[in-house]
């Protein structure tokens, strides 16, 4: 007999707590309001019915071993590699935001300041998180937003939802990334309250961002942050990515200054002084900017995928 749709729904429902969510299989069912022996055979039942497929990967044969390679030749404290089976660049996402979310809860601990960034790639990282109370950590915006609504990346939401999944205080910039004039930031700057945010997290124990692409598609060039002849001067001037929307170049340096001057949120130097900065970032397009942030040591940690591992040791 086929299972019914309710049925169905409770094994999808139970395996999703187990494998991406990792509840316990005492905590599902506390939540279900079922016994543990139930939970048990619903998730026995999912994997007999191809809703759960249990894949077995040698780490020794790719992902450890890029891991270390990667580590040994950028000097990193730490590198992480995420499966890429030719996916979709949200697949390869979801990876991403379940290593970072899964490597945040072992570094964070009492008393940490945590800066974080904003961007699709750390939605889907406070996405993959589990409630975890964490007594007096800080958790700081590091970069200010976009205005323009159809392409709002949520930047004060996301550091809001990683505050509450700690059950930490967060401390929000309700800036703009960039501004048209440098003496229009000095302003800003003024504000005592945005003062205390921005020497906060230059003083973060440990930072999450990604690293953006910088080409006519980017996120930061569709919210109309630059005019055709900024994009074109950037373009000619070798940008590549952004990273806490820093225009970076090949090397890693800084593309445009005066561009540079207007941008409100941590610094490029800032940033490596942090102790552990983490950079969370995948996919085909993302490679330059990512080996960009690498040459200029903007970062410590790496979290990547596969395909741009192996690139980046090539």
């Amino acid at each position: 007999m086929n299972p019914s749709q309710n049925q169905v729904a409770l094994l999808v429902e139970t395996a999703r707590l187990y494998y991406d969510h990792h509840y316990s299989q005492q905590e599902i069912a506390q939540k279900l309001s079922i016994s543990r022996p139930s939970v048990s055979r619903l998730l026995q039942q999912a994997r007999e019915q191809g809703i759960v497929r249990i894949k077995i990967v040698d780490p020794l044969a790719n992902g450890t071993e890029l891991e270390r390679r990667l580590k040994q030749a950028f000097h990193l404290k730490e590198a992480i590699v995420v499966p890429n089976e030719g996916g979709d660049e949200e697949e390869i996402k979801t990876h991403l935001g379940q290593a970072a979310a899964i490597f945040l809860d072992q570094i964070v601990h009492p008393g940490v300041v945590l800066g974080i960034s904003w961007g699709s790639t750390m939605r889907e990282v406070v996405r993959q998180l589990l409630p975890k109370r964490m007594d007096d950590m800080t958790v700081v915006q590091l970069v200010g937003g976009v205005s323009k609504a159809e392409f709002d990346p949520h930047a004060s939401e996301i550091a809001q939802k990683m505050g509450q999944n700690y059950q930490a205080a967060s401390l929000l910039l309700p800036l703009p990334a960039i501004v048209d004039h440098a003496g229009v930031k000095r302003a800003m700057l003024s504000d005592r309250h945005i003062a205390r945010t921005l020497e906060l997290a230059r003083n973060a124990d440990v930072a999450m961002f990604s690293v953006g692409t910088f080409d006519r598609e980017a996120l930061m060039v569709q919210t109309e942050y630059f005019n055709d002849a900024e994009i074109d001067y950037l373009l000619q001037h070798g940008a590549v990515g952004d990273i806490c929307s820093r225009i970076i170049d090949a090397r890693g340096d800084i593309c445009w200054p005066e561009l540079d001057a207007r941008s409100i949120g941590i610094e490029l130097r800032d940033l490596r002084a942090i102790p552990t900065a983490v950079a969370v970032a995948g996919g085909r397009r993302k490679l330059p900017a990512i080996h960009a942030g690498l040459r200029g040591k903007h970062f410590n940690v790496l979290i990547t995928d596969e395909w741009v591992a192996g690139k980046l040791l090539q």
